[in-house]
Formats: structure tokens, C-alpha cells, sequence
């Protein structure tokens, strides 16, 4: 059996996995077919609908409407492609970074490797929240118009959430580049740029995945944590950014325009880390029987 049906077999054994496996499956399924799985637009509003605005949850409205009247199941359905875009947007960004670094330091070492970690260290140090939204306000004051979207989120999130899996990957690679292959391989003539992408990359490649799901995790709560202090992007549907107003929705007792996109965020976050953990299980070869 090859390494990856040897951790499919062992993935379908946990069921915790699966039910995280489960739960991700259903948030892109939904971000893709939103067309058809939302009843309303994800502008519509009760004045061209002909209703009131603020309705509680009913059959016609499963999770109610907020104050302008839109659809919350509708918003929740259109906002996960949002979500998604951020996720997966900004981890692939980190990962990028912290492949390189990370295996340009582990495999290097010396000279490299002090000034990789000391650089590294640098990132560590700052208050990366702060530091996005200051950068955020910066952003805003430049460009009124409305730069600091989706895009900028996305850069932001990616450009400061890689030092913490460089350092994860650079000591699986000070691991990895000791096995009798990697030395064989040298002793062959091997480049280092070939050491490094056909042999050492495979052996930590679950590391990576394993850390991609759970950095997609990450900048999910950290959109929502944006979006909820008024730093998101105004022009975009996310589930964070329908908590940006959530004082004047309980003020007027619109509890559901809250709760719901809350519970979603919970939902995708949980359903991440499950698949994350069940990942690391079932493609760590030192846990394999």
C-alpha cells in the first residue's frame, strides 16, 4: 500500500477526523453553489422585497433578517465564499513563506540559519494583530475609495502569520536532512535546490498540509476579529464582516442577525482544527503502526 492510501486507511479510522472532514466538505459546498442553495440575493433587501425589516426566524426567513431586511441564511450561504477566499487566500501565502524560509534555513544551517532565525524572531515579537490594524487604518486614510478589501486582508494575514510554521518546518528539516538518503544523495553530487524539492519537501510534505488547515483556522478568526472592530472589507460578504454592527442588531433585539453567523464561524473553525488534527495523525510516518 502507498504512504497515501496507508494514511487514508488510517484516516477513516478516526471518526472525529471524518466529522471534520465532514463539516469543511459542507462549507465549500455551499460557497460553491451558493446560487442555488440561497434563497435571496446577498443584497436584497426587505423595501425591494415589499417586507419589514428585522424579521425573527420563519420558514420563509429560517434565520431571520436584519436590520435592512436581508436574508441572514442568504448572507450566511453567499459569506462562506468570503471566508473561504481569506482561509485558504492567506494560508497559501504563509505556507509559501514558510516552506522557504523554513527549508533554506533547516538545510543550510550555519550562517543562513542564524540570520533566517534571527529575522524570524523579529516577526515573533511584534503584536501581529496590532500591527495589521494599524496597517489596515493606514490603508483606509491613504485610499478612501475603499482599497482595504478582501485583497488587502488576504496580504496582510499572509505577509505576518508565517514565522511560527518557519520554525516548525526549519526542525522538521534539521531532522529530515540527517537520514541516510539525504547523505547519499549528496555523496551522489546532488544539488542542494534538488536535496531540497525532490527529496526533503516529500518527507515533510504532511507537515505542511497539516499546518495549512490549521493556519486557514487562524486567518478565519482573525477576518472576523477585523471585521467585528470595523477593519474589514465593507464591499465584501463575510461572516465576520456581518458582526461589524452587532451592537445596533441586540439593541433592537435582532439576537438571530448575531448568533448565526457566530455559530458558522465556530462551526468552520472547529470543523478545520478536527481535520487538522486527524491529518497530523494520519500522515505523521513516527505515528504510523
Amino acid at each position: 500500500m502507498s504512504m497515501w492510501g496507508l494514511a487514508w486507511e488510517r484516516f477513516k479510522r478516526n471518526k472525529v477526523a471524518l466529522a471534520g472532514l465532514f463539516i469543511v466538505g459542507y462549507m465549500i459546498f455551499m460557497a460553491l453553489f451558493a446560487s442555488f442553495i440561497a434563497p435571496f440575493g446577498p443584497f436584497s433587501t426587505a423595501y425591494q422585497r415589499g417586507e419589514l425589516e428585522g424579521l425573527p426566524p420563519s420558514w420563509t426567513h429560517p434565520f431571520g433578517t436584519d436590520l435592512l431586511g436581508q436574508d441572514i441564511f442568504s448572507r450566511i450561504v453567499w459569506g462562506a465564499q468570503g471566508e473561504l477566499i481569506v482561509g485558504f487566500g492567506a494560508a497559501a501565502l504563509t505556507m509559501l513563506i514558510s516552506i522557504l524560509v523554513g527549508m533554506t534555513a533547516g538545510y543550510y544551517g550555519h550562517y543562513v540559519d542564524e540570520f533566517l532565525m534571527r529575522f524570524t524572531e523579529v516577526f515573533l515579537v511584534l503584536p501581529i494583530f496590532l500591527v495589521i490594524l494599524v496597517l489596515m487604518e493606514v490603508f483606509t486614510k491613504l485610499f478612501p475609495g475603499g482599497v482595504s478589501g478582501l485583497g488587502v486582508i488576504i496580504l496582510l494575514l499572509g505577509i505576518f502569520g508565517w514565522p511560527g510554521n518557519a520554525r516548525i518546518i526549519r526542525g522538521e528539516i534539521l531532522q529530515t536532512r540527517e537520514f541516510d538518503f539525504i547523505q547519499a544523495s549528496k555523496c551522489l553530487g546532488a544539488s542542494g535546490r534538488r536535496i531540497l524539492f525532490r527529496h526533503i519537501l516529500p518527507n515533510v510534505l504532511y507537515l505542511v498540509i497539516v499546518l495549512t488547515t490549521l493556519s486557514v483556522a487562524g486567518n478565519i478568526l482573525s477576518e472576523a476579529g477585523l471585521s467585528f472592530l470595523g477593519f474589514g472589507a465593507p464591499n465584501s460578504i463575510t461572516w465576520g464582516q456581518m458582526l461589524a454592527d452587532p451592537e445596533d442588531e441586540m439593541l433592537n433585539g435582532h439576537w438571530w442577525a448575531v448568533i448565526f453567523p457566530g455559530v458558522f464561524i465556530s462551526l468552520l473553525v472547529l470543523g478545520l482544527n478536527l481535520l487538522g488534527n486527524g491529518l497530523r495523525d494520519a500522515l505523521d510516518p513516527r505515528l504510523r503502526e
